[in-house]
């Protein structure tokens, strides 16, 4: 069978996270389930003891050494996994005029930490699990094959993904979470957002009207990514509009 990633004929793996497994991390209970929420018929939400898997779309080269390495670098940066000596990563918080809190993260590996999230993306769009169903990149699927196959991360705009959290709220506001993905068309053009154990990340397709403050977010080739805090009331319209409930 032909593996999605390197177009090669090869085994293919019969198990492939679309979601990375550490970023399930914590968002277990007691019964060690988490919740996967359906965003287009609530009572169709589900408790499972793992997330969304697809067969026969990764070879293990692909889904181990290429997509792998980017996730283990990814889970130091978003979860405090081990940093190695030399990885000069510092996390400092800082708070703007407004009084909007941000955890700056310096010393970033652009090239990383950019790829695992195109391939969080990618994955989402060649996936058939109904769960995805909104994630459809059409021409950009293969743009970004290319850019994850080759290493190739783009530059800071190209398909730019600004994180947020309301993890700092989290006695207030459950991360214990994992939201069907949405797509969003509006002035700002296309947008795809996951909601995931407390983090939210919104891709930008549309290169034509990026918002302003965007470069200032986003991973960038300085090897910088800011990271804003939600309010508990910012935090509590972004859990209740995924919800399709007021839950919170």
């Amino acid at each position: 069978m032909i593996c999605k990633l390197c177009l090669e004929e090869k085994q293919l793996l019969k198990k492939s996270h679309i979601i990375p497994d550490f970023m399930h991390r914590g968002l277990r209970d007691e019964d060690n389930k988490f919740f996967l929420i359906n965003i287009e018929d609530y009572s169709k939400s589900e408790k499972k003891y793992t997330g969304e898997f697809e067969s026969d779309i990764l070879c293990q080269e692909c889904d181990n050494k290429i997509i792998g390495q980017y996730e283990t670098y990814a889970n130091k940066i978003l979860y405090g996994g081990k940093i190695n000596q030399g990885e000069n990563i510092e996390f400092q918080n800082q708070k703007n005029q407004s009084g909007l809190i941000s955890t700056c993260v310096k010393g970033v590996d652009y090239k990383k930490f950019k790829l695992f999230l195109l391939s969080l993306l990618w994955r989402s769009s060649i996936s058939s699990r109904k769960f995805y169903g909104q994630i459809s990149l059409g021409p950009h699927e293969e743009n970004i094959r290319k850019m994850i196959l080759s290493g190739n991360p783009g530059n800071q705009m190209d398909y730019p993904c600004f994180i947020s959290t309301y993890l700092n709220n989290k006695d207030k506001l459950s991360p214990d979470f994992i939201c069907q993905p949405i797509r969003v068309k509006n002035s700002d053009g296309t947008k795809y957002i996951f909601l995931i154990g407390g983090f939210v990340y919104i891709f930008f397709i549309s290169k034509h009207n990026i918002p302003d403050w965007l470069p200032e977010c986003v991973i960038n080739d300085s090897d910088k990514i800011s990271i804003p805090h939600m309010s508990k009331e910012m935090g509590a319209d972004m859990l209740n509009y995924f919800l399709g409930i007021k839950m919170f």
